[in-house]
């Protein structure tokens, strides 16, 4: 049976590296918040882009750059390259614009929140009305980070 010099030897070492392991999980889970952070960004800059929306109509276009005509049968979201010069712009039928109206704002934004009562991390997907409970200690008391 080891003595108890040694039991507290090995108890300080396994703190000392628990301790290592929670400031390595405390810097990873800061990294994945801010990565979170951005990635949040760009959904929300993609989710903009994606409530405009531009229609070219049916008709005759003629090529900016080499003035070919063309006719187009359907209409098109992004006007196809033109067969002679490759450009996409052309003169023609104006774009019809529709602009989707976005729904309105929730309460709470998509980010990271901390914990008040345990400084435990939530990570909070997309916006909402009501925050979910700390995973680690169940209180509902989280703050925006």
């Amino acid at each position: 049976m080891p003595s108890a010099q040694e039991r507290v030897t090995v108890l300080a070492q396994e703190i000392k590296k628990a301790m290592l392991e929670a400031k390595a999980a405390e810097a990873r889970a800061q990294r994945l918040g801010e990565e979170l952070r951005l990635a949040l960004v760009e959904a929300k800059a993609q989710a903009e882009a994606a409530r405009t929306i531009v229609e070219y109509p049916v008709g005759r276009y003629e090529c900016k750059g080499c003035r070919q005509s063309t006719i187009f049968s359907e209409s098109y979201r992004e006007l196809p390259p033109c067969d002679n010069c490759g450009r996409r712009e052309y003169l023609g039928a104006e774009p019809k614009v529709t602009i989707i109206t976005p729904p309105s704002p929730k309460k709470y934004s998509a980010g990271m929140y901390g914990c008040k009562d345990c400084g435990g991390r939530v990570a909070v997907v997309e916006d909402t009305d009501t925050l979910s409970s700390c995973e680690l200690c169940g209180t509902g008391r989280l703050t925006p980070l």
